[in-house]
């Protein structure tokens, strides 16, 4: 084998190992965070590494197959790093482009200027995690810009029967109960995020009205400055379950 060969197959190589590396790394990221294994700022690092890695493989894959097809040498590894590299930068391309496209804060509630308060999560929350404190001032227009269309919920039914439809939703989408409180009209809950299992911590508040019950939602992540809209698109959802559902 000469030089010229030596280096066509070094670089297919790499290019395999960038673009498998794209996709275990972050994989291990999060299933490393979640066992407990690492501080979750080091899973959350090797998401832009994978990424990193899968452009690498992706510039580098397409010369290899170039080099090797004109050589008229194997193309299985030049093609599998491309096809690796690909699929990698895709899909985290694509995550980390949605934390881009959405507000930078892990608060949210449907009511900005009064939103419900927690009562059981913060003895939940381990030391360092996120404050539940909602700055109307710092976090609301903020909110307000990022997600015009998040509010209140008017259910047209007393808040009793209102409560157990929203624990039934609430039940129905996995969430851990924390706190039930009927006479309140308060429920709290635990989310766990699937990749990297991130608990997030969630409130439900029922408020009687003439017209029958208005519901508040607020959500709130223990750890990292952003969320990549976890806690605005579970409010929707746990919204929109309850609205088909009445």
């Amino acid at each position: 084998m000469n030089q010229s060969t030596n280096r066509r197959s070094r670089l297919a190589s790499f290019a395999l190992w960038a673009g498998v590396l794209a996709i275990v790394l972050p994989v291990l990221g999060g299933l490393g965070t979640r066992l407990g294994i690492w501080f979750y700022g080091v899973g959350v690092l090797l998401v832009p590494l994978g990424l990193l890695l899968g452009i690498t493989g992706l510039v580098l894959g397409p010369i290899a197959l170039l080099r090797q097809r004109k050589a008229g040498e194997s193309l299985v590894f030049a093609a599998s790093g491309t096809g690796f590299s690909a699929l990698g930068t895709l899909y985290l391309g694509g995550v980390m482009l949605s934390g881009f496209m959405v507000p930078a804060i892990h608060n949210v509630s449907t009511d900005i200027e009064d939103p419900p308060e927690f009562t059981m999560a913060a003895s939940l929350r381990g030391e360092g995690a996120n404050p539940l404190f909602y700055d109307s001032e710092t976090i609301g227009p903020v909110q307000r810009e990022g997600y015009p269309d998040l509010g209140p919920l008017d259910i047209d039914m007393p808040r009793d029967e209102a409560y157990e439809l929203v624990r039934g939703v609430l039940v129905d989408m996995g969430l851990e109960l924390a706190r039930e409180a009927p006479e309140q009209g308060e429920i709290e809950a635990v989310a766990t995020t699937f990749w990297f299992g991130f608990k997030d911590d969630l409130v439900v508040r029922l408020r009687e009205t003439d017209a029958g019950t208005r519901m508040d939602v607020r959500s709130v992540s223990r750890v990292g400055i952003g969320d990549l809209g976890a806690n605005a698109e579970r409010i929707f959802e746990i919204i929109g379950r309850v609205r088909d559902a009445r």
